[in-house]
């Protein structure tokens, strides 16, 4: 029990360390048109809704859209390759999981986080992925984000309203 707070608290050193090496690296430039995603969850139940409202608005197929999931503890029964927990993280942020890795080589066009809480297991993820731009929530960490939506962590419909109007704005979508 002691080992996983001490965990923690690496992957968090690893992750202030990490961050701070990519603030000071120039960002990728935009991208013509969206057409890989990759979206990370809290929930499993909501994975569903979320998707078929991307897929519409973003007008791209399910296919080219990647779901993880995050989960604090993994049943024994339970083992997809869109479900991530701790357990796929090492000491210092080191990702330990194949499909973790696999994850990570792929490059993304957009990446929309809709987790509810500020993890640091996620957090990792977000910065060592390959995404050319990069959403979410207003109340966690701004500068992961390139674009921040300020709305109620309940209200993935609104979320996604103000995503399609920003991305529209932003010439992102036709």
């Amino acid at each position: 029990m002691i080992f996983t707070g001490f965990k923690r608290k690496s992957n968090q050193i690893f992750f202030n360390k990490t961050l701070r090496s990519l603030l000071k690296n120039e960002h990728e430039s935009p991208f013509e048109e969206v057409k890989k995603v990759i979206i990370f969850l809290d929930e499993n139940s909501e994975k569903a809704h979320i998707v078929s409202q991307l897929v519409t608005i973003l007008k791209i197929s399910e296919s080219n859209i990647k779901v993880i999931v995050f989960q604090r503890k993994l049943k024994n029964e339970i083992e997809t390759d869109d479900i991530i927990s701790p357990k796929d993280f090492g000491w210092y942020g080191k990702v330990e999981s194949e499909k973790l890795k696999n994850i990570l080589t792929n490059k993304y066009d957009l990446l929309i986080n809709y987790s509810k809480v500020d993890n640091v297991f996620l957090n990792i993820l977000l910065l060592q992925c390959k995404s050319a731009f990069k959403v979410g929530f207003a109340h966690v960490d701004e500068r992961l984000y390139d674009l921040m939506i300020r709305c109620e962590l309940d209200e993935i419909d609104l979320f996604n309203e103000e995503l399609k109007k920003y991305l529209g704005i932003l010439k992102i979508l036709q």
